[in-house]
């Protein structure tokens, strides 16, 4: 069963209105199963922050979910990135866990890898969909790494050290904790990132504004995905 993962309201509002057959499940955070298109999903309204993602996660596989795709909106990191640009993560990391006293890598969590990354086969379901929707949108969509910690960030320096030290397309607050949840859990896991910012001074006013066009971007993700995520 898929499983459709977002941390707030307008990452999740639009999905759960056209759901059908919906019914409300206890756990950690809102959980919902019902029906997308006629096809068995659960979704769930995660919070923000990484705590509540990987519950989240722990959650939605215990409702059924055998795979999971995390939608929802991002800062920009990499140069030449715009906002409404689309990143499909091929690498997560956790850009505040710092055990370098140990003599770590910045961003390792001890007794983790140093990073995670998708299942291949749903990467590329995700990825496919996303080009065929946002690509005649005028959108680009590309693949690349995405960091997450507990900070909302909108330093232009603090966005300079997070591309050099990581090399990250996205910055955003739960998809390595996601990453790391379902690499414990044995579940296929992707996440799709819009830009709605570019994670510097202006972002506090970017990110509110764009959020109405994300939940309708993420809406026509997920009836994209229920034709062929189960099918991969």
């Amino acid at each position: 069963m898929l499983g459709l993962m977002g941390a707030m309201e307008d990452e999740v509002r639009l999905i759960r209105a056209d759901l059908g057959e919906v019914d409300e499940l206890d756990g950690p955070c809102e959980l919902l199963r019902g029906r997308l298109d006629g096809t068995p999903v659960v979704l769930a309204k995660c919070g923000i922050g990484k705590v509540n993602a990987a519950l989240a996660a722990s959650a939605m596989v215990q409702a059924g979910a055998t795979c999971i795709v995390f939608t929802g909106v991002a800062g920009a990191v990499a140069p030449g990135l715009k906002i409404g640009d689309v990143v499909v993560g091929n690498k997560f990391q956790q850009h505040d866990a710092d055990d370098t006293a140990f003599g770590n890598p910045i961003g390792t969590v001890p007794g983790e890898p140093p990073f995670w990354e998708p299942d291949p086969r749903l990467f590329d379901v995700v990825f496919g969909a996303l080009r065929a929707l946002e690509e005649p949108r005028g959108h680009h969509v590309v693949a690349g790494p995405i960091i997450s910690g507990d900070q909302f960030i909108a330093q232009a320096e603090k966005v300079a050290w997070l591309r050099t030290t990581f090399g990250a397309s996205a910055v955003e607050m739960e998809g390595a904790a996601l990453a790391q949840a379902a690499n414990r859990l044995g579940v296929p896991f992707a996440v799709v990132r819009i830009l709605s910012d570019s994670a510097d001074g202006d972002a506090v006013a970017d990110f509110p504004a764009f959020l109405n066009d994300a939940a309708h971007r993420g809406r026509d993700l997920a009836h994209a995905l229920v034709k062929q995520v189960l099918r991969a």
